[in-house]
């Protein structure tokens, strides 16, 4: 089970294409009198309310299905920071099983990696089990065993900080990883209550790793090397698939698994993840049956598009979940490192603006979002940026000018000063290539913040990834994905978490993260979760902008395709996908 991130409960960065089109600056992207887009085909209508279930159906053995990903991939290891895009969970689900799944109703669901559903077997101390199917194994015919699930958790304890992986919470917690009954039985020991434990142990190929490595995982040294050789290795499959063939610029080729064990047999002969960088190709692509499935975030004239296609073999749904999109800001540069400069930025973007001219022609509903830890979806969720930072997101040049003259700082024109006497710099914005929806958003941006002196180079990244874990950034502008299990909170924001690209550090924000992934009882976790958010975000670190609706289109000929926004994406199932039977 994974959030989209190297593990379930992490949060992944959301690098998909957009195709969200902006007609011009000056333009709000609407009906020209028209009414509104439907959120879904006909076929599709069932999503609405059996979101589980539609879209399904009968298959017949064979075929090929090709997946359109907006973004290449840096390889397989989604356990590694390097990797952890959403694109590449979405071929990896094909091939690497854990425990769990989410399915998109957000309902937690065991897998067939195990033989009954693992279960707290003591509370004191929180002690798990987990019954391997007899029958797991991986491709080459070794056996899942209680050393991959061991091995899962000497890579992400933290213990070695030299590796690079997206996030150690909830591994750091846990005591002991204990195998019986000739390694199908782990039993999992916690040092203190860990409340999202499903969200762990999708288990890594000991065997693929001591190879790699040369030794044993239990030497740091071959865990190291093991680990970023493992990265572009494909050698391995636990899933209904195995990888054919990878070209890196082009595409992933997926076919069946034949040591597969898994209840549901792949119907398709092929499954091609390919590469679609450029958005405007997508609508003509599904349509000359190019490609069979695709999910993006969408507009209104993709959805207008795509709705007069419905009588001519293509479905679609949007839908909107565990995702949002937000800019952080990188402290770590010193302009930035100042609080009342990225104020003064929060309050000069005009996140309503940006819907008007984005979002809303097509998903008329959206608002801004006002809390970072949990989403508009679960009952939990509070607007903390209205009750402790209401300037924010509010576009007003007056309030954001007021943030810096009273700090000391002059603005000139088109040039502001510290009160040291220091010219503010040019600040990089940064968001992937090819995102047409990130690159009006960035345009306004720029235009709004020019308004109180603040000047912003718009700069484009082939490698969202590599960036955000670089840092190399000032401003930028991505997605989150998570799941209705909120540890991964802690990777995000803790000082030290794998996943922290701000740069910011605070100790009392630490300390309640780190309280929240214990406490089993969730509503107190919850409010743990929101006195952290509320102390982020009066810091300006991230400005959350509108919970991210996606959009699939399907082909009608293939049945099993549904949208999963609750943490394990669209390719949850693949095992299931399929030609329509006759």
């Amino acid at each position: 089970m994974r959030s989209g991130s190297k593990r379930l409960m992490s949060l992944v960065a959301l690098a998909a294409v957009s195709v969200l089109v902006v007609s011009g600056c000056s333009k709000s992207g609407g009906n020209g009198g028209g009414s509104a887009p439907k959120q879904y085909s006909p076929g599709f209508a069932e999503c609405q309310t059996k979101i589980d279930e539609c879209n399904s159906g009968p298959t017949k053995k064979g075929g090929t299905l090709v997946v359109a990903l907006g973004k290449t991939i840096p390889g397989f290891n989604i356990a590694s920071g390097q990797n952890n895009l959403v694109e590449a969970v979405e071929v990896v689900n094909g091939i690497q099983v854990g425990p769990f799944v989410f399915l998109p109703s957000g309902k937690i669901q065991a897998t067939d990696l195990v033989a009954e559903e693992p279960k707290i077997i003591k509370t004191d101390p929180q002690t798990i089990q987990y019954k391997i199917n007899p029958a797991a194994m991986w491709e080459d015919g070794s056996p899942v065993t209680d050393e991959d699930f061991r091995l899962a958790w000497l890579l992400q304890n933290n213990h070695d900080k030299t590796i690079n992986v997206a996030g150690t919470t909830g591994y750091d917690q846990v005591e002991s990883v204990v195998g019986s009954d000739s390694g199908r039985t782990v039993t999992v020991t916690f040092k203190s209550p860990y409340a999202d434990w499903k969200g762990l142990f999708t288990p890594i190929p000991a065997h693929i790793i001591k190879k790699l490595g040369g030794g044993e995982i239990t030497d740091d040294k071959v865990l190291e090397k093991g680990f970023e050789a493992f990265g572009p290795d494909f050698s391995w499959t636990n899933g209904p698939y195995k990888v054919e063939s990878w070209d890196k610029e082009k595409n992933v080729v997926l076919v069946p698994n034949p040591k597969w064990y898994g209840k549901t047999k792949p119907a398709l002969d092929k499954v091609i993840f390919q590469f679609v960088v450029d958005s405007a190709q997508l609508i003509p692509a599904i349509q000359n049956k190019e490609v069979n499935v695709f999910v993006v975030q969408p507009n209104q004239a993709m959805v207008t598009k795509l709705q007069g296609l419905t009588g001519a073999g293509v479905g679609y749904e949007i839908s909107s979940g565990y995702s949002y999109e937000h800019i952080d800001v990188n402290t770590g540069n010193k302009f930035l490192s100042d609080l009342a400069l990225r104020q003064a930025i929060f309050a000069g973007i005009g996140v309503e603006e940006i819907m008007s001219k984005t979002i809303k022609p097509f998903f008329p509903a959206v608002k801004q979002m006002g809390d970072h830890m949990l989403y508009p979806v679960e009952s939990g969720y509070k607007d903390i940026r209205a009750e402790v930072a209401p300037d924010q997101g509010t576009g007003d040049p007056d309030k954001a000018k007021k943030y810096l003259t009273d700090a000391g700082y002059k603005i000139e024109g088109t040039k502001l000063t510290t009160p040291k006497g220091e010219v503010v710099p040019p600040l990089r914005f940064r968001f992937t290539k090819g995102n047409a929806a990130r690159a009006a958003a960035a345009e306004i941006i720029q235009n709004q913040l020019a308004k109180i002196g603040v000047t912003i180079k718009i700069d484009q990244t082939e490698d969202l990834s590599g960036t955000i874990d670089a840092k190399d950034f000032d401003l930028i502008i991505f997605g989150w994905a998570g799941s209705a299990l909120h540890s991964g909170n802690v990777d995000i924001f803790k000082s030290d978490g794998g996943n922290n690209d701000t740069n910011f550090k605070n100790s009392e924000i630490d300390d309640l993260l780190v309280k929240a992934a214990k406490e089993l009882d969730e509503k107190k976790a919850n409010d743990l979760y929101l006195d952290a958010d509320r102390i982020w975000t009066k810091n300006a670190v991230t400005l959350a902008m509108w919970a991210k609706p996606n959009l699939l289109a399907a082909s009608s000929d293939y049945v099993n395709l549904r949208d999963n926004g609750s943490g394990s994406y669209f390719s949850y199932n693949c095992q299931e996908w399929g030609a329509k039977a006759a």
